[in-house]
């Protein structure tokens, strides 16, 4: 579950209907943090909720101050569902999949690459010129030299499951990219002369 506050505690806040968020604008500086709490983590039952940012546990007394500080923006999203897999009939991809993909992924998915997936472009697995959706289920976040790598030389994956990718190398090696990390499978067997 995501930060969710009611809206009353919330003063100067605005709502985008299409998207369910509710906004609370201060001026100052912006950080994003998803947080991932239950709805006992603010009352104190449970004291602890996830970061994403982060990567780790966080106190329920730290979250508090985080949503307290003065000059801060609070936006507040209703739960999103990483598994949630509804495409749309276009190439762009809507913030709704970004944030999805982000989520489910953390960072980059080629081999070994740990570059946060907020800064990634996001490649459809399947090319949308030759069917493939736009949905989270076929989109994947590259970093840019990554990205390229793919699309530009023999580097290639297929899509397991989402979050799961098989990748060969050029030289035919396979490393298998899970949110555990990236274990290698295989490696072509030298050339003897």
């Amino acid at each position: 579950m995501r930060v969710i506050l009611p809206t009353n505690r919330l003063s100067g806040h605005a709502g985008a209907v299409h998207t369910g968020e509710v906004i609370a604008k201060s001026p100052g500086r912006r950080s994003v943090l998803n947080l991932h709490i239950t709805d006992t983590t603010l009352t104190g039952d449970n004291p602890v909720g996830r970061c994403e940012e982060t990567r780790g546990p966080v106190l329920a007394s730290q979250i508090r101050e985080w949503l307290s500080l003065p000059g801060s923006t609070i936006i507040v999203r209703p739960v999103i569902d990483p598994a949630d897999c509804t495409p749309v009939d276009s190439y762009e991809i809507p913030d709704r999949h970004r944030i999805r993909v982000q989520l489910r992924d953390h960072t980059c998915r080629f081999p070994s690459c740990t570059t946060p997936a907020t800064r990634c472009d996001l490649d459809h697995a399947i090319e949308h010129n030759k069917g493939g959706p736009t949905c989270p289920c076929n989109l994947v976040p590259l970093r840019r030299r990554h990205h390229r790598a793919k699309t530009h030389s023999t580097w290639g994956y297929q899509v397991l499951r989402p979050g799961h990718y098989l990748w060969t190398s050029p030289n035919g090696a396979h490393f298998l990219v899970t949110p555990v990390g990236t274990d290698t499978i295989s490696t072509p067997e030298p050339e003897r002369p």
